[in-house]
């Protein structure tokens, strides 16, 4: 019984740990290895929301506030579903790269067309 009562307030503790934080305390700035920004942008579990332009490392801001896995989406079908409006409230990150540059771009769907979002209310 004791160990049954452990566990409850462990997984009580965990989950109050995660929802007790404040939004600010989502957002996180650590320093990493230049050539590994790029790759993050892929590959990390944080949305990465912005980078310095250090050559051997970089101050890289990410919003951690929820998860956001990185999916590929075939043209024609995000199209067809923008045309229909059911995308409609959908936010994304638009990541673009010309000559070794990045540019990050959050938005939200608003019926059918795109609206630009601060980086911070991604999860909002």
């Amino acid at each position: 019984m004791k160990k049954i009562a452990a566990g409850i307030c462990v997984v009580g503790l965990c989950l109050a740990q995660g929802t007790a934080q404040g939004a600010e305390d989502c957002i996180k700035t650590m320093n990493q290895g230049a050539a590994t920004v790029a790759l993050g942008l892929y590959e990390q579990s944080c949305v990465t929301i912005s980078f310095s332009s250090g050559v051997i490392t970089k101050d890289v801001k990410y919003n951690c506030c929820g998860s956001a896995p990185t999916i590929r989406v075939n043209g024609a079908d995000w199209e067809r579903l923008r045309a229909d409006g059911k995308l409609d409230g959908f936010r994304y990150q638009v990541i673009t790269s010309s000559n070794n540059n990045y540019t990050l771009t959050f938005r939200k769907m608003s019926g059918t067309n795109p609206t630009s979002i601060a980086a911070e209310d991604f999860y909002k």
